[in-house]
């Protein structure tokens, strides 16, 4: 992943969104950006089981997260290197903004099968400020939208104050 100005941020993110929420975190925006990068690490590939989500669309269907870090023109896959690489940016100086593809897999368990239905693709833009507050801005760029960009961002907010809560209590300052 290349380092620079484009790292973190989408150069076409669409400017109307679907969804906009606005937080009050009460932490430095680099704490903030670093518990959003691990929640979004910790989810990445993984089912989304016995949540929010699987309430909304159901179970008998399975939900798998998938997640992208802008660079640029493109996205690049949130795995281990791209997450160290963003932890180490962060610490020489936070972002202004980070970007994200979120995809969403189903999948319709059948008879011990796994049948793949249409995905959703969701674009995120995190806008901190050096208050700790923070704006999320959802844009659905294709799919049936099975769960909503509220929905989706209620999840991540839940997700993200676990992150931050967690690491407190750990006493760590990322």
């Amino acid at each position: 992943m290349g380092a620079g100005e484009t790292l973190g941020t989408y150069k076409f993110f669409p400017r109307k969104c679907h969804y906009m929420r606005h937080l009050k975190f009460g932490a430095p925006p680099a704490s903030i950006q670093k518990a959003i990068l691990n929640t979004l690490y910790r989810l990445n590939g993984h089912e989304a089981r016995d949540n929010l989500l699987s309430l909304i669309v159901g179970s008998d269907i399975e939900i798998i997260l998938e997640v992208g870090v802008a660079n640029g023109l493109s996205f690049d896959y949130l795995d281990t290197d791209t997450l160290n690489n963003l932890l180490r940016a962060i610490n020489e100086k936070s972002f202004h903004l980070l970007d994200f593809l979120l995809v969403i897999r189903y999948y319709k368990l059948k008879s011990n099968r796994r049948i793949a239905l249409r995905f959703d693709f969701f674009l995120l833009r995190f806008l901190f400020d050096e208050g700790g507050g923070l704006n999320i801005l959802a844009f659905h760029e294709r799919g049936l939208q099975r769960i909503s960009a509220k929905e989706l961002i209620r999840f991540l907010v839940k997700e993200t104050r676990l992150e931050l809560s967690a690491k407190r209590e750990l006493g760590s300052s990322f």
